[in-house]
């Protein structure tokens, strides 16, 4: 069978395909960052403005040229009116309906493979270092992180940011230079960003800044070009101001965070606010069936709790680690999630001592590769699983100064001086990240927004196995060439 009609018959669940996919022989499962081949749809990352997401493939010119000050606009609660530089989305093939060809949807996510090779690996050491910092200090509770969704907003610092201040978040992102940043990011976006009608993966940054400050455009327009960003210009603190930063927030993520997106207020002493947010929906290949759905015991470290468990059988494997067992459960796009159970007496997040985001970066079922995973057993796999909303609101502050990013805390010594040359006292004293994840017998839907806030101040085949996920668990939900969107622990379903 060819890729084509594989994902075909993954998508449409035509009859005559499926019955042709399970005759087929066995593929043996792929690591995250391994190709996930014919199930090619993307994941999300990066960024776009409010206003380029409805217009969805296109937008106009970037206003605000030398010869076009930007002025602000009447106040109102939408930030279409706010606009001070504004990014453009590429064109992306459509999928084909009944009958339609499938040749420029297909090239276009081979197009999309193409660049995921140009940046595997090279987000390795901010995965290692970000994870255990952003997810870690769960203390019995339930927590979400994205590492791509933070790792945009940290670029886009870094875009705003010069000197000390910016080598800082380039050298707890991995990147050599804002050149090699840049780059990067683009190539993220483009190859994880996808809204084909089959997968909803939707980006999106923003700059918030205030109407009485003067900003440089080439600041903006690199923001607009490189990072898909756009910005927005306002009175500062005000009703309107804070109500299209929120519409924004909930625009961008599908109103998954609507309780957080509505404590998300800018004072007037806010100078600049960064904003980037992540929305992804997605079936299981395979969904659970709702009639196999019961009640069962889920066991918390303080006791347990009855909550209803999904049940499915699927060929794959079952992955050893040093005090952990994994499995995954592949999605109708070709990205997965993965659940890995700590063994009894084990902590989810004494996991994250390293042992998590290892399993993560290492290739699976393929001797070719230095850091292949060896303990594994092939076999169908019995699949008992809580159905769970996670939801969690971090402080970022603390993560980010254990990665070494500290100067952009003390208005002292910050350089914000390629946005603006009244960046004198600027500091961030704000860096909240939001995320949530729910998994249902249809699928997955997720969603995290960062706001950073800088303000004028000082502030800062074979067995059959079970694999039953009754106790606390690490989950991942990883793209189609396995780069981990979104990482969670599961302390109470």
């Amino acid at each position: 069978m060819n890729e084509k009609k594989l994902y075909d018959g993954i998508t449409h669940i035509d009859d005559d395909l499926i019955e042709e996919a399970q005759s087929a022989p066995a593929r043996r499962r792929k690591s995250p960052w391994a190709k996930w081949g014919a199930m090619a749809a993307c994941l999300c990352f990066v960024a776009a403005g409010a206003l380029a997401l409805l217009l969805r493939g296109g937008g106009s010119a970037l206003p605000g040229g030398p010869e076009d000050p930007i002025t602000s606009t009447p106040p109102d609660a939408s930030p279409a009116h706010f606009v001070a530089a504004q990014a453009e989305y590429p064109d992306r093939a459509a999928y084909p309906k009944d009958g339609e060809p499938y040749d420029n949807w297909w090239d276009d996510a081979q197009t999309r493979r193409d660049l995921m090779d140009d940046y595997r690996g090279t987000l390795d050491d901010f995965l290692t270092g970000s994870i255990p910092a952003f997810l870690g200090g769960a203390a019995g509770e339930n927590k979400v992180y994205s590492p791509l969704n933070v790792y945009l907003a940290f670029g886009m610092l870094a875009e705003i940011t010069d000197g000390q201040s910016r080598q800082q978040i380039l050298d707890a992102m991995g990147a050599d230079s804002i050149d090699t940043l840049r780059a990067r990011v683009g190539a993220l976006w483009n190859a994880n960003y996808q809204n084909d009608g089959i997968t909803t993966c939707l980006l999106a940054g923003s700059l918030w800044l205030r109407d009485d400050m003067n900003y440089l455009q080439p600041a903006l327009d690199s923001l607009a070009k490189n990072y898909y960003a756009s910005s927005y210009r306002g009175a500062m603190g005000t009703p309107d101001y804070n109500a299209a930063l929120q519409a924004w927030l909930n625009e961008q993520t599908g109103g998954l965070l609507k309780e957080q997106a509505a404590g998300v207020e800018l004072d007037p002493s806010t100078v600049i606010a960064l904003a980037t947010a992540i929305y992804f929906k997605a079936g299981w290949a395979d969904e659970f069936s709702k009639n196999a759905t019961a009640p069962d015991t889920f066991h918390m470290a303080k006791g347990d709790v009855a909550c209803d468990f999904m049940h499915s059988t699927d060929d794959g494997a079952l992955y050893r680690g040093d005090g952990f067992t994994a499995a995954s459960k592949l999605m109708r796009n070709g990205s997965a999630m993965w659940f890995v159970l700590p063994d009894e007496g084990t902590a989810p997040e004494a996991l994250l001592d390293g042992r998590f985001t290892q399993f993560l970066l290492a290739e699976k079922d393929d001797d070719t590769a230095g850091n292949y995973w060896a303990d594994q057993r092939d076999g169908l796999i019995n699949l008992s699983l809580p159905k769970f909303d996670v939801v969690s609101d971090t402080d970022l502050i603390p993560g980010m100064q254990a990665l070494g990013i500290k100067d952009v805390f003390d208005w002292s010594i910050s350089d914000f001086t390629p946005l603006t040359d009244e960046a004198d006292g600027l500091c961030v004293s704000e860096a909240r990240h939001a995320a949530r994840v729910k998994v249902d017998e249809e699928g997955v839907e997720a969603a995290a927004y960062t706001v950073i806030d800088v303000k004028a101040t000082g502030m800062l085949m074979g067995d059959e196995i079970d694999f039953t996920l009754d106790r606390p668990f690490l989950f991942a939900v990883t793209g189609e060439a396995g780069l981990p969107l979104f990482t969670g622990v599961v302390n109470r379903p």
